[in-house]
């Protein structure tokens, strides 16, 4: 027999994290502040002495065994979840997908391997696994990284000499995207802001030091984007940090992207005057939305011509729309022409909703710009599910694949909730259901049902489920 200590009743966040369990009933107090998961109390009144009998017999006709001879070949060590995860979110997500984090490899090779900056990749990478399989394990996994992170953050943030440093900034905007993957409602989580503000605080308490370095320069631009965007989908308007930071950067940033980001400010201002009811003059909202899209359509004529796709024309196929689609240099290209058509379709369905019904050719021309920005993007999409020729229409999905769908999404959910041709509403959702078999999207599916049977849900809200926001371009 042998004592084990008396047990702990504190739940395992509270016991991982070191802190004052308080027991509450349902969730304690530590980890509803927390935004975790209470897996709930042990039993004070468990046994703490063991039978450990069994184990000793064991133990004792194991060392009776003789040594075997040694193998020519040595045996492989499974690698664990944290390796296969962190493997995952470089090979896949940083090297053959985004555009936005090129600095994170040369960061991470310049780090401690057990500082802040590895504990936020390792939480971040698990997390990215864990969005993918949809495994509760991995999740749990997930959490206790987040935690370690966490911990680890707030520790350099205190150190003067570490705080104000790139690899602190990029540990920040980590944790921010660990946020957007674990809690994808942007109203019912308190930490889908607080990150990405503390990163523009970070910026400006340096004194602007930060954006000095390229690297610097690269992180906060990201930066200003993803504020932005989860500005957008909380439907609150820009915080005068953001402004600030803009004008911070904008003597070292200029490009069409960039312009295109000081659009999204303004309508995300817009829609949030229009939700809080800052502003309620129709007219006055109409002609702001139609401004903001000749804006976007002028803006658009700058981007570069290698950008413009060439058409394709096929005989009929159930994963095309019409009779040709659009093949682009690349995704990064297809997502950001499709970023420009979904603002532009957000803008016009407030021109259709608020312009008086007198008004008769502003109503007309925003009808057709939908239909057209609509016919667009289910012409940008068919090129990325196509199979290959020998594979035929019920080819799985590569892992490249998969993740572009995910971009997919929601621009095709906005095309067919808006567009006035029930034809492509219809084929929205069969390609929808298409990606959820073909790349094992769940996601994809639950999209599907809701153009199906609740078309009115909102486009940001889409967008947050989906996952968009950490795989923006």
């Amino acid at each position: 027999m042998v004592y084990w200590g008396k047990p702990s009743s504190d739940c395992l966040p509270c016991r991982k994290r070191k802190l004052r369990c308080d027991l509450r009933r349902g969730s304690c107090g530590q980890c509803q502040r927390a935004k975790l998961f209470c897996h709930g109390y042990r039993n004070p009144d468990e046994l703490i002495i063991r039978d450990e009998t069994i184990l000793t017999k064991q133990k004792a006709l194991a060392r009776q065994v003789e040594p075997s001879p040694p193998s020519s070949s040595p045996k492989t060590l499974p690698l664990s979840w944290e390796v296969r995860a962190r493997e995952a979110f470089f090979t896949d997500y940083i090297f053959g997908f985004s555009r936005s984090y090129e600095v994170l490899p040369p960061l991470c090779g310049q780090a401690s391997a057990t500082g802040h900056l590895a504990a936020s990749v390792d939480a971040v990478s698990v997390a990215f696994m864990s969005f993918r399989s949809n495994a509760p394990a991995l999740r749990q996994l997930a959490e206790e990284k987040y935690v370690t992170a966490l911990q680890k953050v707030g520790h350099a943030l205190r150190m003067p000499e570490i705080s104000a440093t790139n690899e602190t900034l990029q540990s920040v905007m980590l944790l921010d995207l660990y946020e957007k993957l674990a809690n994808r409602d942007p109203l019912g989580s308190m930490a889908w802001m607080s990150h990405v503000l503390g990163a523009v605080s970070l910026v400006k308490s340096s004194g602007n030091g930060l954006i000095a370095s390229h690297t610097g320069r690269r992180l906060a631009t990201r930066l200003a984007m993803t504020l932005a965007i989860s500005c957008g989908a909380a439907s609150v308007r820009i915080p005068d940090a953001l402004t600030s930071l803009r004008e911070d950067l904008s003597s070292h940033v200029g490009d069409t992207k960039w312009d295109f980001a000081a659009v999204v400010v303004d309508v995300v201002n817009l829609q949030a005057d229009i939700a809080s009811l800052r502003i309620t003059c129709s007219p006055e909202i109409a002609g702001m939305a139609r401004e903001l899209d000749t804006q976007l359509e002028s803006l658009e004529t700058t981007l570069p011509r290698s950008w413009a796709p060439r058409s394709v024309s096929i005989s009929a196929h159930p994963l095309l729309f019409g009779s040709s689609y659009d093949v682009y240099q690349d995704h990064f290209v297809a997502q950001v022409r499709n970023a420009f058509r979904t603002v532009r379709l957000m803008l016009n369905s407030i021109i259709l909703k608020h312009c008086p019904p007198e008004m008769s050719a502003p109503r007309r021309d925003a009808t057709r710009a939908i239909n057209v920005l609509s016919e667009q993007i289910c012409a940008a999409v068919t090129h990325f599910i196509l199979p290959a020729a020998r594979q035929g229409i019920e080819a799985r999905f590569s892992s490249l694949q998969t993740l572009q769908c995910y971009t997919l999404i929601p621009p095709l959910y906005i095309a067919g909730q808006l567009s006035s041709n029930q034809a492509l509403r219809n084929w929205a959702i069969e390609i929808m259901d298409h990606m959820a078999e073909a790349g094992t999207m769940k996601i994809a599916k639950d999209v599907a049902n809701m153009l199906r049977f609740t078309p009115e849900v909102n486009y940001w809200l889409v967008y947050s489920m989906v996952g968009c926001y950490a795989l923006a371009a």
